[in-house]
C-alpha cells in the first residue's frame, strides 16, 4: 500500500488518466537519461514500453515512436565551458501542444523556460505559428558552476553564468539546422551560366525572344497573323480552320437582318419603382452577415451589431452536438473506401485505448492492430471530407491530453477535444449562406455565449455606444 504511512496523500490524487500520465512522463525521463539501462512498463497487464539498451537515437525511436525518426536531427557541439548533445526535430514536426521538450544537464532532467527560449531563437521563423519543437538535449557543464538547490525537486537550476550557456545552445541548435540543411541559404557565388544547365550536364536551348517593337500581331490583307521572325515549327496547326471559320462568320453577317431599334420611354413612375427596387436589394445585402480578416463575423441586430468569433463559435456548436450524441448514442460513421492506418507511440497507444469505447459512440470506427498500430475505418459522418482521418486522430489525442488536468469526465474531455480539433479555424473564409446557418445554430445552443474553454463566442456593440464613439451624444 504506497499510502500506508501518508494516507492523506490519497485524496489530492487525480483521475487516473491523469496520474498515468505523469507515471509515463517521469518514466520517459529516466528511461532517456539511461540509454544502456533496459527498461519495461506494464499497465493494466499489458506491456506499454519494452525498451532496450541502445543509443539515445534509438531509445528516442522506442519512446516515441517511429514516425520520429527520419524527423531527428542530431545536435553536437564542444566548447571549453559545456558539451551540448542530443536530437531536436525538423520544424514540420512541431505540434501545436508541450511535452516533447526535454533538457538534462549532468545526466539530471531540468525545466528551463531560459533555455527553451534559447532553443526557440534558434528557430527563428522556421516554426509555424503556435508550435514547438521537438527536442532532447544533454548539457554536461562542470558541476561547480551550476546550483542545484533552488528547487526540492531540483528541476529548476541556476548556472553562474546563464547567459554563455543561452548563447552556446542557441548557436549549437542554429549549427545543427544549417548542417543538415533545414535553414535556407543564398548561394551568392553561384556562376549565373550553370543555372542555365540540366542536371544530366545538357545545357538549356535558349527560347528565340520576339523584339518588344513586333509584341503585336501584324495582320496581312488575308485577315493572317504574321509569323515573321518567329519559330515556324507547328505554327500553322493554330491557324487550320480559320479562313473556313470566317467564310461562314461572313455569310451569316449577310443572311441576317439588322433588328429593328427598340424604344423605351421612362417615366417618372418607372424610376421610382427602380429605385425602389435598388434600395431594398441593398438593404436586404446589408442585413446579410460578413466576414472580416477570415476570423470574425459581423451580423446586424435592431440594437446594433454583433460581433462574433467563428472558431470559438463553432467549437460550442460542436461541444453540445457532441455531448448530446453521446447521451443518446446515435452517431452516424461515414465508412472510408480505403481505411488508413495510424502509428502511435505507446503513449499515445495507451490513451487511445482508454478513448475506442467514446470514440465509437462518436462515430470513429477505429480497430486497434498490435504494436501502437490501429486501422481507421471511419469517421463521424458530419466530419467525412473536411479533414484528413490521421490528421483528426492526432488533433483529437493531443487536445485530449492537454485537458486532462481539467479533471473532467472522458465524455466532456473527448467532446471538448474533437470540437476543438474539427471546428472552422481562424482565416477559413465563409460563404454568407455558411456565416447565416452558423449564427442560427450558435444561438440554439444552450449556452451560446462562452466557447467550451470558457472564450467569448460573440460581442455586443450597441448603437448608443458607436453614438458615443463618434461624439454624437
Amino acid at each position: 500500500n504506497l499510502f500506508y504511512n501518508v494516507p492523506a496523500r490519497r485524496n489530492f490524487l487525480k483521475s487516473n488518466a491523469s496520474e498515468m500520465r505523469h507515471i509515463l512522463d517521469e518514466f520517459q525521463r529516466i528511461a532517456l537519461a539511461n540509454t544502456d539501462v533496459f527498461f519495461s512498463l506494464h499497465h493494466n497487464g499489458n506491456e506499454v514500453y519494452h525498451l532496450p539498451p541502445g543509443n539515445l537515437r534509438q531509445r528516442i525511436v522506442n519512446i516515441f515512436g517511429s514516425n520520429i525518426n527520419p524527423k531527428l536531427v542530431p545536435v553536437n557541439e564542444e566548447t571549453d565551458v559545456t558539451s551540448i548533445t542530443g536530437f531536436i526535430g525538423k520544424p514540420d514536426a512541431a505540434r501545436k501542444t508541450r511535452g516533447e521538450q526535454l533538457f538534462f544537464v549532468n545526466g539530471r532532467f531540468i525545466k528551463s523556460g531560459y533555455l527553451h527560449h534559447a532553443v526557440m531563437s534558434a528557430y527563428e521563423d522556421l516554426l509555424p505559428k503556435d508550435t514547438y519543437p521537438f527536442y532532447v538535449l544533454f548539457i554536461e557543464i562542470d558541476p561547480a558552476r551550476v546550483d542545484i538547490n533552488v528547487h526540492p525537486t531540483k528541476q529548476e537550476i541556476k548556472f553562474d553564468d546563464e547567459r554563455l550557456v543561452y548563447n552556446y545552445l542557441k548557436v549549437a541548435v542554429r549549427h545543427a539546422l544549417g548542417q543538415y540543411s533545414i535553414t535556407p541559404s543564398l548561394d551568392f557565388d553561384q556562376v549565373t551560366s550553370f543555372s542555365s544547365t540540366l542536371a544530366g550536364g545538357k545545357p538549356l536551348e535558349r527560347q528565340p525572344r520576339v523584339p518588344a517593337s513586333d509584341s503585336r500581331p501584324q495582320h496581312g490583307s488575308s485577315g493572317r497573323v504574321s509569323t515573321e521572325g518567329r519559330p515556324q515549327a507547328n505554327w500553322q496547326k493554330l491557324f487550320e480552320g480559320l479562313e473556313q471559320f470566317e467564310s461562314e462568320l461572313n455569310q451569316q453577317e449577310e443572311g441576317s437582318e439588322p433588328d429593328a431599334e427598340s424604344i423605351t420611354l421612362n417615366s417618372e413612375a418607372s424610376e421610382e419603382n427602380e429605385q425602389a427596387t435598388l434600395g431594398e436589394a441593398l438593404t436586404k445585402e446589408r442585413k446579410l452577415p460578413y466576414q472580416i480578416h477570415g476570423t470574425y463575423i459581423i451580423s446586424q441586430i435592431k440594437s446594433g451589431f454583433l460581433l462574433i468569433d467563428q472558431q470559438a463559435a463553432h467549437e460550442r456548436i460542436l461541444y453540445e452536438q457532441y455531448l448530446e450524441v453521446l447521451e443518446s448514442q446515435k452517431a452516424y460513421t461515414q465508412t472510408s473506401l480505403f481505411p488508413k492506418t495510424i502509428n502511435l507511440a505507446p503513449a499515445d497507444a495507451e490513451l487511445m485505448m482508454e478513448l475506442m469505447p467514446a470514440a465509437k459512440m462518436l462515430g470513429f470506427d477505429i480497430e486497434e492492430f498490435g504494436q501502437g498500430a490501429f486501422i481507421i475505418h471511419g469517421i463521424p459522418a458530419d466530419l467525412a471530407g473536411a479533414v484528413e482521418e490521421t490528421k483528426l486522430i492526432g488533433q483529437l489525442l493531443h487536445q485530449y491530453r492537454e485537458n486532462l488536468d481539467l479533471e473532467l469526465n472522458i465524455k466532456e474531455n473527448i467532446a471538448r477535444s474533437l470540437a476543438r480539433s474539427a471546428a472552422i479555424k481562424r482565416g477559413q473564409q465563409l460563404e454568407p449562406a455558411e456565416m447565416q446557418m452558423l449564427i442560427d445554430k450558435l444561438f440554439a445552443c444552450a449556452m451560446p455565449f462562452k466557447s467550451p474553454s470558457g472564450k467569448n463566442c460573440f460581442i455586443t456593440f450597441e448603437l448608443e455606444e458607436l453614438e458615443k464613439r463618434f461624439l454624437k451624444v
